[in-house]
């Protein structure tokens, strides 16, 4: 990847002050972003949200200015005297032009009340003056020098984002505030101090969004490096967020499972942001994926046919209930039916959902119900859950059939038939070797890990990983920590290691990734339909090629969904 001077500059909004009912910005600001790379696009405050998300839509990074006190009823404060009068139209322009941006995981790099607003927007507080809250003897923060000169150290945590921008554990900043961080936003860190103990710099622990209390745009024009690189940060960060988002528009990008319906309340709206989901049409939107496969999960109950017809009667209405989330929104999202439904309806703008079930035990013991379920709309189907059905045995089940049984063989043969993508999540061993062995066709598995990085039964062996390649089908990656990394510690560092493994083991073509969001799916910096592009800005960093990337997000999954219904 090219981060020099003949990429095209990036766009970095400004967020302007709001002072005797005008906009404006220091122009200190604009030269900060234009020497280091950028297009500088003043940000006017509105308040109308639409507006804000429109106008955050071009942007390919964000810089917060500096400017007035905020408004402590923000972190459920009452004001004090000291503080100053703020303007909460400023306030909440800044907080949700901030939201916004994060949302869509663009780079954020907060100035002084920038980097206070970005501590509130993310939940954390504020003193409102420092002087009269903090004991001790404090440091003068509001300096009658001029801007481009340093007045006081600060010490830089090691290790830290900060510290390899700056390379140096003490550095020399200006000062003009009276306010400063208190409480720490959960996800970031204080990583900068004063001699006084003053905060002053914080860096999320996931997300490229980082804020210093100075005001570096003036020391950057005075030629200090320690603060020009901020700008350069915020720049090369932007042109990596332009890059995926580029690559997003020119490939098709496909989650192959996510468990939302099973998270649903009464009177839920997809077509709306969702606190309570991973997963919705506006997430998928932000994080720049088309299509996305919402399953009908199953719970595995007892193996009578009462029960079995019970979860098939439940399916039935799981499904119908997220149709009429998609039919409600006809000029946004569309059913997909066959691989060739995604491209048309990115064409026009459109999402696309996939339907499946999560456990053949939806079929109710009767092979009819796979012609139904095909009509209904269904594309695949996971043979199992926890617990071994009257089709195969579960890795955590009880060896019933020692594989498949007689009836999991016949629906093997009728998925082949019908063009029904067979998903092998959750198999046990047996199960897993006898349907890729069986199967006419290439099989999948919609959220499984490498067991050889992480020894978990939902994991698939190397042998497994080589025999599912062999028949031309795909293993997509899990997102769940648990299958990622045996401690649960896992980030995205981690999915890269298990696709760079699989890449190696079993090559490019047969890997992709199911996040498993809503089902106890997303990690660290991935967390949502929303963040599925730090996944692309990962392997963008590790160097896969444009073609590779497009297989991994999903041009490998839709070979084999071809493949199966030709």
């Amino acid at each position: 990847m090219r981060l020099d001077g003949e990429t095209q500059r990036p766009i970095i909004g400004i967020s302007a002050h709001f002072r005797d009912e005008n906009s404006m910005i220091n122009d200190a600001y604009v030269q900060a972003v234009v020497r280091a790379g950028g297009i500088p696009v003043v940000l006017p405050v509105v308040t109308n949200s639409d507006v804000i998300r429109q106008m955050v839509e071009p942007l390919d990074g964000l810089l917060m200015s500096g400017g007035g006190d905020m408004d402590p009823e923000l972190w459920g404060e009452k004001i004090m005297p000291q503080s100053g009068v703020p303007n909460r139209e400023r306030d909440d322009f800044d907080l949700l032009l901030i939201r916004e941006c994060h949302y869509r995981q663009k780079p954020i790099l907060g100035i002084c009340r920038g980097m206070q607003a970005i501590n509130v927007a993310f939940g954390g507080s504020l003193y409102q003056d420092i002087y009269s809250q903090i004991q001790g003897t404090l440091l003068v923060h509001d300096q009658s020098e001029p801007k481009r000169q340093a007045t006081h150290a600060v010490t830089v945590t090691p290790n830290s984002l900060l510290h390899r921008l700056v390379k140096e554990q003490e550095i020399q900043v200006n000062t003009i505030h009276h306010q400063a961080v208190k409480e720490v936003a959960d996800g970031f860190d204080a990583v900068a101090f004063a001699t006084d103990g003053v905060c002053e710099a914080i860096e999320s622990r996931y997300y490229p969004i980082i804020g210093v209390q100075w005001h570096p745009e003036h020391l950057a024009l005075a030629e200090m490096t320690e603060a020009k690189v901020l700008f350069e940060y915020l720049i090369k960060e932007a042109i990596l967020y332009r890059k995926a988002t580029d690559i997003h528009k020119k490939m098709i990008t496909l989650d192959s499972h996510t468990d939302t319906p099973m998270v649903w309340y009464e009177g839920i709206d997809l077509g709306k942001r969702q606190k309570e989901t991973q997963v919705d049409f506006v997430k998928m939107r932000q994080g720049g994926v088309d299509a996305t496969f919402m399953v009908a999960y199953i719970a595995q109950q007892p193996l009578s046919d009462s029960e079995a017809e019970a979860a098939h009667e439940k399916a039935v209405q799981i499904l119908e209930n997220l149709k009429a989330q998609i039919d409600a929104y006809p000029n946004e999202v569309a059913l997909a039916l066959e691989p060739s439904d995604l491209l048309a309806n990115k064409v026009t703008g459109k999402l696309s959902i996939g339907l499946g079930i999560e456990n053949g035990y939806a079929l109710g013991n009767r092979i009819e119900a796979l012609q139904e379920f095909y009509n209904q709309g269904v594309r695949y189907i996971t043979l199992c859950h926890n617990g071994d059905n009257s089709l195969c045995d579960s890795c955590r089940g009880m060896r019933t059939h020692n594989g498949l049984s007689e009836f999991g063989k016949e629906v093997v043969a009728e998925m082949n038939r019908l063009g029904m993508l067979i998903d092998i999540a959750h198999a046990a061993d047996s199960t897993i070797d006898q349907t890729i062995a069986l199967s006419s066709k290439p099989v999948v598995s919609t959220h499984s890990c490498s067991r050889a990085l992480c020894n978990s039964k939902r994991n698939l062996t190397n042998a497994q990983l080589k025999s599912l390649a062999e028949k031309g089908g795909v293993c997509q990656i899990c997102l769940y920590a648990g299958f990622l990394e045996n401690q649960e510690n896992a980030t995205i560092d981690t999915v890269l290691e298990h696709i760079a493994y699989m890449v190696q083991l079993v090559g490019i073509d047969h890997i992709g990734i199911g996040s498993d969001f809503d089902g106890g799916g997303g990690i660290p910096g991935c967390m949502g339909s929303h963040e599925l592009i730090n996944i692309t800005k990962a392997l963008i960093l590790a160097q896969y090629s444009e073609i590779d990337i497009a297989k991994i997000m999903g041009g490998n999954f839709l070979r084999v969904w071809k493949e199966n219904m030709n």
